[in-house]
């Protein structure tokens, strides 16, 4: 299940045969293609604090990252593919579980209220530009997968558990992530940790009987 919509999978581009792969070179690839990723990323990050994020073109991005156009295009069909799939995210949001009890049924509240508040200039400017609502999509999105997996959702059978499952990760998901849109709107005034205990306190709601440690 994909967590966000017209989110593709990735595949290293010159993708060599199995039969024809040394040993050394899935390693060689990866870095390569991470410090790509990165400098992409980077890329788009400066761009956007000086341009905002409607203005910012294809040839911009890559003309910033020195990468060639064929090579942008490896990984990402677009820059709204970049915002939302972007290395950053993905290792930050996804792949990496905050230390303590701030990733409650895997969704990393942690990185959704701290990282959110300590880029908020970021978050201001994509929030007056068209990306906004697919940004809000982006994390809901994420935090259903992550609640449907937790809930073993492959699992069950079609039907209406299976059915109502699906509703209540989509409404506990876009709860907290309507509450992060609100937090970051008003300046981050309120203590992170405050903020992430609330959301605590709505997945208990939805999810009375789950351990949320």
């Amino acid at each position: 299940m994909t967590s966000a919509k017209g989110i593709r999978k990735e595949r290293p581009d010159n993708e060599l045969s199995a039969s024809n792969r040394d040993d050394s070179a899935p390693n060689r690839d990866d870095r390569r293609i991470l410090k790509t990723k990165r400098a992409l990323a980077d890329a788009f990050k400066h761009l956007l604090l000086e341009k905002g994020y409607d203005a910012i073109t294809i040839q911009d991005i890559i003309d910033r990252a020195n990468v060639g156009r064929s090579t942008f295009y490896a990984h990402y069909e677009s820059k709204e593919q970049l915002l939302i799939g972007n290395i950053n995210f993905q290792e930050a949001l996804i792949q990496t579980k905050p230390p303590g009890n701030d990733c409650p049924m895997g969704i990393n509240l942690h990185y959704l209220f701290h990282h959110t508040k300590e880029h908020l200039d970021l978050y201001k400017i994509l929030s007056r530009s068209s990306s906004s609502d697919l940004l809000v999509n982006y994390f809901a999105g994420v935090c259903v997968t992550k609640l449907l997996e937790y809930h073993r959702y492959d699992k069950l059978k079609k039907g209406r558990d299976k059915m109502l499952l699906q509703y209540t990760a989509q409404a506990a998901s876009g709860a907290i992530v309507s509450m992060l849109a609100a937090w970051l709107a008003d300046g981050a005034a309120i203590p992170a940790e405050e903020m992430i205990e609330k959301s605590k306190k709505i997945l208990e709601m939805f999810f009375p009987s789950a351990d949320l440690t």
